[in-house]
């Protein structure tokens, strides 16, 4: 093959997997919005109208909303100037804003949100908008893993140390990983309608905060996703 066709090939292949990437990380808060917008107009036109929980709703479309908008202006700045955009953060309260905001969606799917966060956790230097995305990918695999699940239907979130790092564990009573060798694969998927892109790109967020994600089997049945941030020599960008 010409020289010249296979950087055309590579070239293909790199505006397939980041448009594929762009339009996985822009999909998580429009999703969100859409489900929070039918949960408030159900409350609205319940008889008589729950006026307190389609407020609840509207607030989550506002944090979906700027979620979205955070999502674009983050790629748009890395175009212009690639490198990180990292500040310190307290992961159990970003964990607490994801588990919020994907409140309605576990809803949707029967399932109840569990989370414990153990006190006085160091902060982590993390790009929020990415590791938030990271997190809201891994809540809805658990919750679509439990879709056909007959019996209590629980995702449980853990925040806690673990040596040098901040540990997020997040585990299923699904139905259990088939291939767990494959699935961190670019474009490899189980979903009909999946682009095989969404642990894949996971994964190269945490690979880039010096972190580990991996995935277990739960005994009897289930999943745990396991985020390993490291807080040692945890440093900001410069300017921050």
């Amino acid at each position: 093959m010409p020289l010249i066709d296979i950087d055309r090939s590579r070239a293909a292949g790199n505006v397939a997997e980041l448009s594929a990437s762009i339009a996985h990380e822009v999909s998580h808060p429009l999703t969100a919005v859409l489900t929070s917008s039918d949960a408030c107009q159900r409350w609205l036109t319940a008889s008589p109208p729950n006026i307190e929980r389609a407020l609840m709703a509207i607030e989550r479309i506002t944090r979906a909303a700027h979620t979205a908008c955070d999502v674009v202006n983050h790629i748009r700045v890395l175009s212009r100037q690639p490198g990180e955009m990292r500040d310190l953060a307290a992961l159990g309260s970003l964990v607490e804003d994801v588990s919020d905001l994907m409140a309605d969606e576990a809803s949707r799917y029967f399932v109840r949100l569990e989370l414990e966060v153990e006190p006085d956790l160091p902060r982590v230097a993390v790009d929020r908008v990415q590791i938030r995305q990271v997190l809201i990918n891994l809540i809805r695999n658990g919750l679509e893993a439990m879709e056909f699940v007959a019996h209590s239907r629980v995702l449980k979130m853990s925040v806690g140390r673990i040596e040098d790092a901040v540990q997020i564990a997040i585990s299923d009573c699904g139905i259990g990983l088939e291939l767990p060798d494959k699935i961190f694969q670019p474009f490899f998927t189980t979903k009909v309608h999946g682009m095989g892109m969404g642990l894949a790109i996971c994964r190269t967020i945490v690979d880039a905060h010096g972190g580990r994600l991996y995935a277990k089997q739960n005994d009897p049945q289930g999943t745990t996703f396991v985020v390993a941030l490291p807080f040692e020599a945890s440093s900001l960008p410069r300017g921050v």
